[in-house]
C-alpha cells in the first residue's frame, strides 16, 4: 500500500512540475542562429504577405521571443524550435491546388541570385519536425554542408520541402541519409544530372516515407520502375513528369500502401493493366486517383475499373467527349468524388443495378449538356 501511495505522490509532483514549467521564448542558442540564417532568409523575422505578384516582406517582428514570430513554431514545453517556415513559393489558390498544374516560372519567387545551402546552420534545432525552403534559388550547397550533416542530430525531422528551388539530382544522396523523414518535396528542382535514376534509388533507404514529390521534372519517363522499394509511400505526386502515350498501372504495383497518386498534366493517353491478374494487383489501397490535363478518352474509366476501392477520381481537362455509360462506373461503389470539368461530356447514359451509391460530388462545369456548356452554377453536389 505504500508503494502506491509513493508512486501517487510521484505522479503527482511530475505532473505539477510539468504544468509549472513555464518556458521564457526560445533557446538563446536557437535565436542565434536564426540571426545567422536571416542574410539567406531575409523574411526569417519578419511577416509574409503573398499576392498574385509573389510573397511581399513586411516588416518585422517586433517580439523578442522568436517563438512568437509568424515563420517559427515552438514546443509549449521545452521553448525549443519545432517548425521552420522559410519558404517564398508562391502557390495560387485554388480549391483543385493537388490536381491541377500550373507554370514553373511562377513558382521560382525567392531570391534573384543563386546561392549555395550551408546546412550546418540548422544543427542547433535539435528538435526541428518541419523544416520549409520551397522558392528560395537554392541552387546546392557549400562544400561538404549537405542534408548529411542534419542526420545525427536532427533525427526528428519529419517534414522537408526544398521545392521550387534549383538543386541537380547530386541532392538525392545526401537526402537518402536523413532517415526520419515522413514527407520530403522536390517539385520544380532542376534533376538534369548524369544518372538521375541512381540518385532516386537511393531515396529507398528512406523506409519511414509516406509522401514523396518529384513532379515538374520532365526528365523523369520511366519513374515508377526505379522506386520499386518505397513500400512505406502513401502519396506520390508526378505532375509534369513527361509521361507519354499508354501507362501501365502495373508499373506502379510496388507501392502497395499508396493512397494517392497524382499524374497531372502529362500527355498520357490511355491507362490500364495489360496483364492484369487479380494475384498480381496490389494496388488495392488506392483511394484517390488524379489524372487531369492528360489526353484521356471516355474509355479511361472500363480500363481503370481494377481500381475498385477508388473515392476520388479527378478526369479535369481531358478528351473525354460524347455519352457516359453509367455501367463503366460500378466497378468504383466506393466512389465519393468524380471531377470532369472541361471536358465534352454530352450525356450520362443509364443503367440498370447502379452501384455509386456513395457518390456525393460530381462536378461537370465546362462540359456539353444538351448543346450548352454548363455553367458553374450547376456544379453538382449529390
Amino acid at each position: 500500500m505504500e508503494y502506491w501511495k509513493w508512486l501517487k505522490m510521484v505522479v503527482v509532483a511530475l505532473i505539477m512540475l510539468g504544468e509549472g514549467w513555464s518556458n521564457e521564448g526560445c533557446l538563446e542558442e536557437e535565436r542565434l542562429a536564426l540571426f545567422q540564417l536571416k542574410p539567406f532568409f531575409p523574411s526569417i523575422d519578419s511577416r509574409i504577405d503573398g499576392s498574385m505578384y509573389g510573397p511581399i516582406i513586411e516588416e518585422k517582428e517586433t517580439s523578442s521571443d522568436c517563438c512568437e514570430w509568424e515563420n517559427i513554431e515552438c514546443s509549449s514545453i521545452t521553448g525549443r524550435v519545432t517548425h521552420l517556415f522559410l519558404n517564398l513559393a508562391y502557390t495560387p489558390p485554388t480549391s483543385y491546388d493537388l490536381v491541377y498544374s500550373y507554370d514553373s516560372y511562377d513558382r521560382r519567387t525567392g531570391n534573384n541570385e543563386y546561392w549555395y545551402l550551408n546546412t550546418s546552420l540548422f544543427l542547433p534545432f535539435e528538435e526541428l519536425q518541419s523544416l520549409f525552403l520551397s522558392g528560395n534559388s537554392i541552387v546546392g550547397f557549400v562544400d561538404n554542408q549537405g542534408f548529411e550533416k542534419l542526420s545525427s542530430k536532427l533525427n526528428k525531422l519529419e517534414i522537408l520541402d526544398l521545392s521550387d528551388n534549383y538543386f541537380n539530382d547530386s541532392i538525392l544522396t545526401s537526402l537518402s541519409k536523413l532517415s526520419s523523414l515522413k514527407s520530403l518535396n522536390l517539385a520544380g528542382n532542376n534533376f538534369i544530372g548524369s544518372n538521375p535514376i541512381d540518385g532516386l534509388k537511393r531515396l529507398s533507404k528512406l523506409k519511414n516515407l509516406e509522401i514523396l514529390d518529384l513532379s515538374h521534372h520532365n526528365y523523369i519517363a520511366n519513374i515508377s520502375s526505379q522506386l520499386n522499394d518505397f513500400s512505406s509511400l502513401k502519396s506520390l505526386r508526378l505532375q509534369d513528369c513527361g509521361l507519354v502515350g499508354s501507362i501501365d498501372m502495373l508499373e506502379f504495383n510496388s507501392f502497395i500502401n499508396l493512397k494517392e497518386l497524382y499524374l497531372g498534366s502529362n500527355q498520357i493517353e490511355s491507362l490500364g493493366f495489360s496483364s492484369y491478374d487479380k494475384e498480381q494487383l496490389r494496388l488495392n489501397k488506392l483511394e484517390v486517383l488524379g489524372i487531369s490535363e492528360n489526353l484521356l478518352n471516355s474509355s479511361v474509366f472500363s480500363s481503370l475499373s481494377p481500381l475498385s476501392n477508388l473515392k476520388s477520381l479527378y478526369l479535369i481537362s481531358n478528351n473525354l467527349e460524347g455519352p457516359i455509360h453509367m455501367k463503366d462506373l460500378n466497378a468504383f461503389s466506393y466512389l465519393e468524388k468524380l471531377i470532369l470539368l472541361n471536358n465534352k461530356v454530352t450525356e450520362f447514359v443509364p443503367s440498370q443495378g447502379l452501384r455509386l451509391m456513395n457518390l456525393t460530388v460530381l462536378d461537370l462545369f465546362g462540359n456539353l449538356f444538351n448543346n450548352t456548356i454548363l455553367s458553374s452554377s450547376e456544379h453538382s453536389q449529390i
